[in-house]
């Protein structure tokens, strides 16, 4: 039995429909994201969740934590305790169930600012975004992170560059690099946080 009128039933997955063809495009029954002038290039369905998450397992089984800051240090002062976490992407594909109650979501475009205050967060991290972020835009980008970071804090950036052992990563290689990627960004990166008057540490495998 329903509590809502059907009509007002049908409006309102008439509207979530219309929502999601807003937000999303599709190819070939993959789901993307539908924001203008964004190079990332990956889909944002199941499946692609599905691997980000066999990835992150995978790396943090590879590094035996899920960061190089000693965030785990800090924590462990007395009174010292996790009070919120915010993720941020451009596509509103996060989960709303299964998630830590501290936890919010913002969608948002970090090559046009992050939507924080100055000196906002003891930690930042950004994971593998090097096909999303394109080569004039890393400095910005890297000066937002620390803008938003409290004196004191942590900025971790998790970089990779492309390995060209294979004739079709070579082809997909030089059209994202076409397109804006730099897949030297990780060469570069500690060179921008200094700039940002940050000290920089760089994580020994």
């Amino acid at each position: 039995m329903g509590c809502f009128p059907s009509r007002l039933v049908e409006r309102t997955e008439s509207m979530d429909a219309q929502s999601s063809q807003t937000e999303f495009r599709y190819i070939n029954g993959r789901r993307f994201h539908n924001v203008e002038n964004v190079k990332y290039h990956l889909p944002n369905d199941e499946n692609e969740s599905d691997r980000l998450h066999s990835q992150h397992f995978i790396l943090r089984y590879l590094w035996q934590s899920n960061f190089s800051s000693p965030v785990d240090h800090i924590l462990s002062k007395p009174g010292a305790k996790v009070r919120d976490i915010i993720g941020l992407d451009i596509s509103p594909h996060q989960p709303t169930t299964i998630k830590p109650k501290n936890f919010d979501f913002v969608k948002s475009n970090v090559e046009e600012g992050l939507p924080f205050d100055d000196n906002n967060f003891d930690f930042v991290f950004q994971r593998l975004l090097v096909i999303g972020i394109t080569k004039e835009k890393w400095p910005y980008v890297v000066n937002e992170l620390v803008r938003v970071l409290k004196p004191g804090g942590f900025l971790e950036l998790y970089p990779f560059t492309y390995i060209k052992f294979h004739s079709i990563y070579h082809e997909e290689y030089e059209i994202l690099e076409q397109q804006g990627s730099d897949f030297d960004s990780y060469q570069k990166l500690e060179e921008y946080c200094r700039n940002q008057g940050t000290e920089s540490k760089t994580a020994k495998s």
